[in-house]
């Protein structure tokens, strides 16, 4: 009798093994593979977390490149104001010097239509003039315009002909910044030079003519000569 349940017994403990076996291959898989497949499972996983941390990196970097940009922006705009700011300081320092010297020159004229006032009022001669044209006379002189508009060289022309000089010809000069009217003449008419920067005022200079030239006195004119 005891055999007899032994032997059931362990009949029972195989099938009962052998049932949960072919439960755990019933979709056709084999150990293997199963193994295979948990396998790649964990491998998808940490690929995965690998792909998120390098994500997080990469927005890290481009949040810090974006900072930096910024920044950069930041300094270029202040620098372009202090610029900007700097800028409008010398344009009105530069305005400040051009009233300026406007001044001085408006009232170094005054003075000197003063002076000649005076000097008339003594029988002094207002200037030279009267014999400006005798002392002239011979002598080939050239107007050039030295501020870009022929007018002034025109009414430089016109004023030294009613005193008698005698004017060949009338151009524009190499450059248009003179600042004043100014006579250069050959070493051997530096005399009569001076008695011409005398008639013609304050505003004239004379300077030696230091290149070859066709002409005695050279004349380069601003506006109102």
């Amino acid at each position: 009798m005891s055999r007899s349940l032994l032997i059931t017994l362990i009949l029972c403990v195989g099938f009962i093994l052998y049932g949960c076996a072919a439960l755990e291959y019933a979709d056709g898989s084999s150990k293997d593979e199963i193994e295979k497949f948990k396998m790649s499972k964990d491998k998808m996983w940490n690929e995965l977390k690998k792909a998120r941390n390098e994500n997080i990196r990469l927005q890290d970097q481009l949040r810090a490149l974006d900072k930096e940009n910024q920044r950069t922006k930041d300094e270029h705009g202040n620098r372009i104001k202090e610029l900007r700011d700097q800028n409008e300081l010398l344009n009105e320092q530069l305005i400040e010097v051009k009233e300026g010297n406007q001044r001085l020159t408006d009232e170094n004229r005054a003075l000197a239509k003063k002076l000649a006032t005076r000097q008339g009022e003594y029988g002094a001669p207002v200037s030279e003039s009267y014999e400006l044209g005798k002392c002239l006379r011979g002598l080939k002189i050239k107007v050039l315009s030295g501020d870009g508009d022929l007018n002034s060289a025109r009414e430089m022309s016109k004023r030294l002909k009613e005193q008698g000089c005698e004017i060949e010809s009338i151009h524009y000069a190499s450059r248009s910044d003179f600042s004043q009217n100014t006579v250069y003449s050959k070493p051997e008419c530096e005399n009569k030079a001076k008695r011409l920067v005398s008639f013609l005022g304050v505003d004239t200079i004379c300077k030696p003519l230091t290149w070859p030239s066709a002409y005695d006195i050279i004349i380069v004119t601003v506006n109102n000569p």
